[in-house]
């Protein structure tokens, strides 16, 4: 079975130049399904991590082993540089799923009974600190659970896992079923948690945009596998595209993106095989048929396209790596 990663010391004194996580070779099988398949993630201390993928990709599983609820089925994991995986959970917070509190309680007892659940001494102060932080103080205090709307309900379940003040946060998609005012609002709240020193987080979402308005770094989960992972920059200016069809779309996409080119199938295109979108310079389409005859491929048809994202933006990223991903016949088992 996996666990953590075997280290000579048994405490570890936090620092930034440490990874808040790091997992090598994380697997998870349920029955014959491979949940995760060797992931090996590395999370920068201090940052936000968007953790992306498609619904059934495997995100939900894999911050339920980080969060102790299952055990890999083999890989290893380390939480804040320590090879102590109780003491590590025991400064990490996780909101796994939707939160399940008691429906007759209010807001405020909701968190006192979590506090004591968790182990903690019944401390007034840090319960209405908390409820202070996510924005559930005032009336809202004294509501009862059952009461709350959804964006108030997720609010709550932040607080709870906030309780004892963690250095990691584990949130699984904390903006889904939110109307789009409670969605900034979890949003503005995950950056103002962010940025609490030496904390990192890691928020998992199937949304492109609430990942690149919230997070700093961000990881590619498909089909089971990290298929990308790195820091979040700037949007560059749009580039120039072209739409594309060949002999055999499905093996020149693979040939693309080998060959260095930002291309992706077009997402409008409803046809079986969907024609091709790639990045260029004005001009550069010779090059593109250059390389595609080094393996045999050639165009059928090539015509100026308007650009469906940005060179470098996380769309870019997302497309280019799930494209790989089909491409190289990435599946669970």
């Amino acid at each position: 079975m996996g666990g953590v990663v075997a280290d000579d010391r048994t405490t570890t004194e936090f620092t930034s130049e440490i990874p808040a996580i790091v997992t090598q070779g994380l697997t998870r099988q349920f029955g014959r399904v491979t949940a995760l398949n060797k992931v090996s993630l590395v999370v920068p201390s201090g940052t936000v991590l968007g953790l992306l993928g498609p619904n059934g990709s495997g995100k939900t599983t894999l911050l339920s082993i980080l969060a102790g609820f299952i055990a890999p089925t083999a890989g290893n994991f380390q939480l804040l540089g320590q090879s102590d995986h109780s003491e590590a959970l025991a400064r990490t917070g996780s909101l796994i799923s939707r939160p399940l509190l008691w429906p007759h309680l209010t807001c405020r007892d909701n968190l006192r009974c979590v506090q004591g659940i968790t182990g903690g001494e019944s401390d007034m102060d840090e319960v209405d600190r908390l409820l202070a932080e996510v924005g559930l103080d005032g009336s809202a205090t004294n509501r009862k659970f059952g009461q709350c709307s959804t964006g108030m309900r997720q609010r709550l379940g932040i607080a709870t896992a906030l309780l004892g003040k963690p250095d990691l946060l584990l949130l699984d998609e904390p903006t889904t079923g939110l109307d789009p005012e409670g969605m900034v609002e979890i949003r503005n709240l995950i950056r103002e948690l962010g940025n609490a020193p030496g904390r990192s987080i890691i928020m998992s979402s199937h949304l492109l945009h609430e990942v690149e308005l919230t997070c700093d770094h961000y990881a590619i989960i498909f089909r089971g596998n990290l298929v990308d992972q790195g820091p979040l920059t700037n949007t560059p200016p749009p580039a120039s595209a072209v739409q594309l069809n060949t002999t055999d779309n499905k093996r020149a996409l693979d040939c693309l993106v080998n060959k260095g080119w930002t291309a992706s199938t077009n997402s409008r295109d409803t046809v079986q095989h969907q024609s091709l979108l790639v990045e260029i310079q004005p001009g550069a389409e010779w090059k593109v048929a250059r390389d595609l005859a080094e393996f045999g491929i050639y165009p059928s048809d090539m015509r100026p396209s308007e650009p469906t994202r940005f060179t470098g933006s996380l769309e870019g990223k997302y497309l280019a790596a799930v494209g790989r991903g089909e491409v190289e016949g990435v599946q669970q088992e």
